[in-house]
């Protein structure tokens, strides 16, 4: 930084240019008040002679010793030498690009992109920016252009920079040239703000020098004083725009004018005609990309990149504003690391469009709050650490925990990790890969239960304390009439935790007779179970559910299954529809979960694309794959409240990430924030869980030490994981068939695999912390 110790001023009408950049006001206004101290009223060196200094000719012209101000009105190659010169104080002049140093390879938001940002305190943080960029660049102040020709929002940027740091970032006015002639209106220059003057030598020399000197006695002089020292006034050094900032303006900043388009894209096919491949291949991520023009298929027209005619229904990407389109995205003319990343961001609606404008056809496009792409270097995470995660991966099917495993991580409401490893089978004949669906097991309860029955509560139909028999009338006279629904969804209502209800119907090794569907069935002991069950099978299923046992202390925590198999019920007798259709019509479809669903091959989903899970030697005596592996919820048909959902990693993805957002995804509120608020609490004395989710408790837990309190998930017996955790906006997926071909291989758990890669995240988020 620059230290002035004499006025330093400037005499001679040519090339003049300004920089611009911003601090607190009190630092600016101690440097400026400093700088006047020890120079305007300088009691122990005599004023420096002025010189206005014509900056394309004064290294050849003038060997000057003194200290002199340089005003650049216009930009000069030999500014940088005057910069970096300490025996000159130099103004720099703004224009509408509102950058400095137009030369250097550091690309600063215009002010047309600054008065396109909503966000005051934004604007603030950049003026801040600005003003230690410009001093650590060696300029002493940044003139603000003219408002004449501007916006009305740009004017209120220039008026907004001004009031904000008067003493750095200094109005036209503040230039005077001519020294008042009477010393009072020379102190009411100096007093009322900053100036510099732009001195004839001889009587206006004369002048300053006669009222400065008389001043210098006066209280002001002390006032200054106080303020202390130029040197001791430090600037973080601010080379180049921080990420952060940069990315927040830009995103504050994108104007879409759009009458008719309706954003955010969710065609699964586009075209893009631009010459950004980075943006192609971040596109690449939400949609199948065409490099050419196809009917129906929304098209993208990158103007920034190439002169392309838009037709009508393109989507147009361009920097600055224009009449002649509809549908138009404007870009702020800034260059940032991750504009790829928000672009596609802001195109497929998990970013929001929410810049304002004069334009009359400009609108705010809100944030519907689908799950994005990023990087995860991006979104905080040390990416080393991620190779950590290939390993234990790596370990677990080399040792036999499990053949394949899919994992997807989701940070700031951003995919920053979607990650296949192994095979369907130990053979390694197929790969797994992110399209790759899987039996979730216990995660049913949280995925289709738990939604189904908060969707009830919001829509009136139902209540927390409701008891079983309010709506159930087979259970008004069991030993369950008066358990509730918010016992049932912590597995606190006293039920045994598992009975092999299929077992029952069982005659040896056969099915008994009744459950035949024809007598050439029984003959060949052909059994359909969730294929096409007996329906007297799903009949005699919940016959035995009303009668059985509850444990001994119904008081105590119980994990049990059967609770959700009742809440299944009660779901299906409260809404008047099946199960399935009930979530696909209010969940699944809305959501874009494709790939979730009970009985995939019904659906018409390849068991190539469906992992396999057990052999079952004890009821069906073959290879399960793309049925149910919980027999229970296959003699429901493969449809139940506890188990025999089937997913993949993204769609879970997706629902947890409603979860995080109180409810709300897609532009769409699923289920309201106070139900949402409900379910992570603890209601019950030695009990962890939540209503329907698990929690840590420090001893059995399945998610990360680190994890906060307040995080939630579940895991699921087929070797499956889904834990979200708001206080650090982390989502983690982990699916498995650590099942096959044997349902009694613990390795997976042995072996905590689960945990370790949850652990990881968290460590890399840490060191990343650290890092930086």
């Amino acid at each position: 930084m620059k230290n002035c110790s004499n006025l330093i001023l400037t005499n001679e009408k040519e090339s003049i240019t300004w920089i611009r950049f911003d601090l607190p006001l009190m630092k600016a206004l101690r440097l400026v008040l400093a700088f006047m101290c020890s120079s305007v009223f300088a009691m122990d060196a005599e004023i420096s002679e002025g010189v206005w200094i014509d900056g394309s000719s004064f290294y050849k012209s003038i060997k000057h010793k003194k200290k002199s101000t340089i005003y650049f009105q216009d930009w000069s190659v030999f500014v940088e030498q005057f910069l970096r010169d300490k025996d000159y104080y130099v103004a720099l002049q703004l224009d509408q690009h509102f950058d400095p140093f137009p030369n250097d390879e550091i690309a600063l938001p215009s002010i047309a992109t600054l008065a396109a940002i909503e966000n005051k305190d934004l604007r603030v943080d950049y003026y801040g920016f600005l003003e230690s960029f410009g001093r650590t660049y060696g300029a002493n102040h940044l003139v603000l252009p003219d408002t004449a020709g501007f916006t009305s929002l740009e004017k209120e940027v220039i008026q907004e920079i001004n009031e904000h740091s008067p003493f750095y970032f200094l109005n036209k006015s503040s230039l005077s040239y001519a020294i008042p002639q009477s010393k009072k209106a020379f102190e009411s220059k100096i007093i009322s703000q900053p100036t510099i003057w732009i001195a004839e030598q001889d009587d206006n020399m004369s002048n300053l020098k006669r009222w400065s000197s008389k001043l210098v006695s006066k209280d002001i002089a002390a006032f200054y004083g106080q303020l202390g020292d130029s040197k001791s006034t430090s600037y973080i050094p601010a080379y180049e725009l921080p990420a952060s900032l940069s990315s927040s303006i830009f995103s504050a900043s994108v104007i879409a004018i759009d009458p008719h388009q309706v954003f955010p894209i969710k065609d699964q096919v586009i075209t893009y005609l631009g010459m950004d491949q980075k943006l192609r291949k971040r596109l690449k991520k939400y949609a199948d990309v065409l490099d050419y023009r196809s009917p129906g298929v929304t098209c993208i027209v990158d103007r920034r990149t190439q002169e392309t005619e838009p037709l009508e229904g393109d989507i147009i990407l361009e920097t600055g504003l224009s009449d002649d389109f509809e549908t138009i995205i404007s870009l702020p003319e800034m260059v940032i690391a991750d504009i790829d990343i928000l672009i596609a961001k802001m195109l497929f609606g998990s970013h929001g469009m929410i810049g304002r404008s004069d334009h009359p056809n400009a609108r705010r496009i809100e944030n519907y709050k689908y799950l994005g792409h990023s990087d995860a270097d991006k979104e905080g995470f040390n990416i080393n650490h991620f190779l950590w995660i290939d390993t234990l991966a790596a370990q677990a099917i080399e040792r036999y925990a499990t053949p394949g495993i899919q994992i997807a991580v989701v940070k700031n409401g951003s995919v920053v990790a979607e990650k296949s490893y192994g095979y369907f089978t130990y053979d390694s004949l197929r790969a797994v890969s992110e399209n790759t669906v899987y039996d979730i097991a216990s995660i049913t309860k949280v995925v289709a239960t738990l939604p189904a029955i908060s969707l009830l509560i919001d829509q009136g139909k139902i209540n927390l304390d409701d008891s079983l028999a309010m709506h159930l009338e087979e259970f008004k006279s069991s030993n369950k009439s008066s358990i509730t629904i918010r016992q049932l969804l912590a597995h606190n209502a006293g039920l045994l935790s598992y009975v092999p209800f299929w077992s029952m119907m069982m005659d040896g090794d056969r099915l008994d007779a009744f459950y035949y569907k024809t007598p050439q069935d029984e003959e060949k002991d052909i059994r359909t179970y969730g294929l096409e069950p007996h329906p007297s099978m799903a009949d005699s299923l919940k016959s035995f559910i009303v009668r059985s046992k509850l444990i001994k202390n119904p008081e105590e925590y119980r994990y049990s299954d059967l609770g959700f198999m009742i809440l299944h019920l009660l779901v299906e007798k409260v809404s008047g529809i099946p199960f399935e259709d009930f979530l696909n019509t209010n969940f699944y479809q809305p959501m874009g979960m494709s790939n979730t669903t009970f009985n995939p091959i019904k659906k018409g989903i390849s068991p190539k694309d469906i992992a396999p899970t057990e052999y079952d030697e004890r009821y069906r005596s073959y290879q399960v794959w793309g049925e149910v592996h919980d027999r229970n919820a296959l003699v429901f048909g493969g449809i139940a409240g506890h188990a025999g959902l089937f997913s993949n990693a993204i769609d879970l993805a997706k629902m947890m990430y409603m979860f995080t957002n109180n409810g709300y995804y897609g532009g769409r509120q699923y289920i309201s924030k106070e139900t949402i608020e409900q379910l992570n609490v603890r209601y019950f004395k030695n009990n962890r869980r939540g209503l329907g989710w698990d929690k840590k408790d420090g001893e059995k837990d399945a998610a990360s030490s680190m994890a906060s309190d307040m995080s939630f998930g579940h895991t699921g017996f087929t070797g499956t994981m889904i834990w979200a955790d708001p206080e650090a906006d982390l989502i983690y997926i982990f699916l498995s068939n650590r099942i096959y071909p044997d349902a009694n291989n613990w390795k997976l758990m042995e072996m905590d695999t689960r945990t370790h890669i949850h652990d990881v995240l968290y460590q890399s988020l840490e060191s990343f912390e650290l890092r930086n």
